[in-house]
């Protein structure tokens, strides 16, 4: 790839998951048709298992960031892509999701000035057993907050169809890099993941007052939660301990991440590199 801007950034942040490599040439195509860059942030993941990953890839446009940390924490690896990243449009793709064809011109037909967007339907490569008829077509879990003044910011945690067995994914996001600066990026004091993609979503509803659009469609590579790093704790844990500090902060009237102070730490020692 030219140093020419790319018309956008897909970031993925990384820790030791053996579906990059799956990820990576399933949306190979993809990614080359539409001239995006790749950057890939292996935060404190096994670089000789990523590095087999991309061997014999050949995707222009992929790129590395190597942050040497002891733990895994998603949304300091999303600030430490992003500037990384070229692109004045990112998204924020998981490490086991396989892209629908449309869904990169459909997400940047429903980015403007004024919206964030995320997948619309999400979509298991193995989907489970059907347990037979059910009289529902829907359930969304959906959760609001109202700040004095009247500001609303509110986000589905999920939204199942049933008939179609496909859930949302508030996860993957795909937004302008000045909107993600303007709520100071992501928060990474919040452990590992869970709830920091909806934390960002609220906060970009609550500071620059962007509308949460949904479009396209993606592929869920099924796994189970063994395949996940926990650090000795349930992901329903995790959730709810990062959800109480995201509350906190809310309570405070505080709706910003930890991009800046992120950038002073780390920025003098990350490891960029042009692998494509």
């Amino acid at each position: 790839m030219t140093s020419a801007e790319p018309p956008l950034s897909v970031i993925i942040p990384w820790y030791n998951r053996p579906e990059i490599g799956v990820t990576l040439r399933e949306n190979k195509r993809t990614f080359t048709r539409h001239g995006v860059e790749v950057v890939v942030v292996n935060c404190g993941g096994d670089g000789g298992q990523l590095g087999e990953a991309f061997a014999g890839l050949g995707l222009d446009g992929l790129r590395c960031v190597e942050v040497e940390s002891d733990t895994f924490n998603k949304s300091l690896a999303l600030n430490l892509g992003v500037y990384a990243a070229r692109a004045e449009r990112l998204f924020f793709l998981d490490t086991d999701i396989v892209l629908g064809d449309g869904f990169i011109p459909a997400a940047l037909g429903a980015l403007d000035e004024t919206s964030f967007v995320t997948a619309d339907r999400v979509h298991e490569s193995r989907p489970g057993k059907d347990e037979g008829e059910n009289a529902l077509e829907e359930f969304a879990h959906v959760v609001q907050f109202v700040a004095k003044g009247g500001r609303r910011a509110q986000v589905e945690t999920n939204r199942v169809r049933f008939t179609e067995g496909s859930r949302s994914g508030p996860g993957l996001a795909v937004l302008a890099r000045r909107h993600f600066l303007e709520v100071d990026g992501m928060n990474s004091d919040l452990e590992g993941w869970g709830w920091e993609d909806l934390d960002l979503l609220l906060r970009l509803q609550f500071v620059p007052a962007l509308e949460h659009r949904r479009a396209g469609a993606v592929t869920h590579l099924t796994h189970g939660d063994t395949a996940r790093a926990f650090g000795g704790q349930s992901q329903a844990a995790r959730e709810q301990m990062n959800f109480a500090s995201c509350f906190t902060n809310y309570r405070a009237g505080y709706f910003y991440g930890t991009y800046t102070d992120d950038l002073r730490t780390w920025a003098p020692r990350l490891v960029v590199r042009d692998v494509g």
